[in-house]
């Protein structure tokens, strides 16, 4: 059986940069930038100073960024009137941390292609899908990918990461990474928690699971304690709404993400106008929009597939529902 190293076993024998990484992870939290972000502009000083102009350029950072990284890393990064370089200390710390970023990127690709084969079969043995609570599940390639693009995100490594509603166990995708810091699963359906839970004793993930219905108020234990949100909600204008102020609930900084799935066909585009306008009312920026990413084993109506939304969170965010809700929410009204 392939073995799927923990959190903490990573660390110890594959990330030896770790908390170096763990360094610009909170700075550019700070900054609101992508750790990717600025990781890639940590290593375009490692060869001698920089213009800033030319690191603007190709990274894209607004000029108020630029003021403050000196002062975000200033054991790393030093200017020297127009141009920016790296500290004597800071060329052994952005070399660490670009050795540990080769030896993660194979280790991903690696662990993704295991990933890959383990979802395959577990999803030959899996039941059907509920329809009372609008799961369809999607194909393991969609999640590995949805996974893949959290990791080059910078969203993965070192995140505390919730999931409402996890029909295509992406918390286990997530899981056998072994790079997120924390990771929580919300949903209705107990035979799929006891599915995660019977697989994060198998693997020894570490994954949380909560029986949690999202028309409850969302417990104050989770509230505020993640920083990216994962959610595959019911169609439904209320039900993404609701699943959404759910995820923003649950994130802490002021810029965390959400990943939002949401389908709707080809011959009806115009079902997503009101889905769009929820995530502007909601103060959410979609930073991305990736048709037909999400691939389905059904969902026919909709082309078996559905967009993913890359949302971000601003001072402005916040969520339309909070407590109890009494609505409906599912495509399929619940007997």
């Amino acid at each position: 059986m392939q073995k799927f190293l923990s959190h903490e076993s990573l660390v110890a024998n594959l990330l030896g940069g770790h908390m170096e990484y763990a360094m610009v992870i909170t700075a550019a939290d700070n900054l609101r930038v992508s750790p990717r972000e600025l990781e890639n502009f940590l290593f375009m000083l490692k060869n001698g100073p920089v213009k800033q102009i030319e690191l603007q350029r190709q990274i894209g950072f607004p000029s108020s960024v630029m003021r403050n990284i000196p002062l975000e890393l200033s054991d790393i990064v030093l200017r020297e009137g127009d141009r920016l370089s790296l500290s004597p200390n800071g060329k052994g710390t952005i070399e660490q941390i670009y050795s540990s970023r080769l030896k993660t990127d194979a280790y991903l690709a690696n662990n993704l292609a295991n990933a890959l084969k383990e979802l395959r079969l577990i999803e030959l043995s899996r039941p059907r899908s509920k329809r009372e609570f609008d799961q369809f599940r999607a194909l393991p390639e969609t999640v590995v990918q949805k996974v893949e693009m959290m990791y080059r995100n910078g969203e993965l490594e070192g995140r505390k990461i919730i999931l409402i509603g996890d029909d295509d166990l992406v918390s286990v995708a997530v899981g056998l990474t072994g790079l997120a810091k924390r990771v929580t699963t919300l949903d209705i359906d107990k035979d799929l928690l006891s599915l995660i839970q019977a697989l994060n004793t198998k693997y020894a993930m570490n994954i949380e699971t909560v029986h949690y219905d999202a028309k409850k108020r969302l417990p104050d234990e989770l509230k505020s304690k993640y920083d990216v949100a994962v959610t595959d909600p019911p169609y439904t204008p209320n039900g993404i709404a609701l699943f959404v102020s759910r995820s923003v609930e649950c994130i802490e900084r002021s810029n965390g993400v959400i990943y939002l799935a949401f389908g709707y066909s080809s011959r009806a585009t115009e079902r997503a106008l009101p889905i769009q306008g929820l995530l502007t009312q909601m103060g959410l920026v979609m930073e991305q929009v990736l048709p037909k990413f999400v691939k389905y084993y059904a969902a026919q109506s909709i082309g078996s597939s559905s967009s993913l939304y890359v949302c971000r969170l601003t001072p402005q965010t916040k969520p339309i529902f909070r407590g109890e809700f009494k609505g409906e929410i599912y495509t399929r009204p619940r007997e």
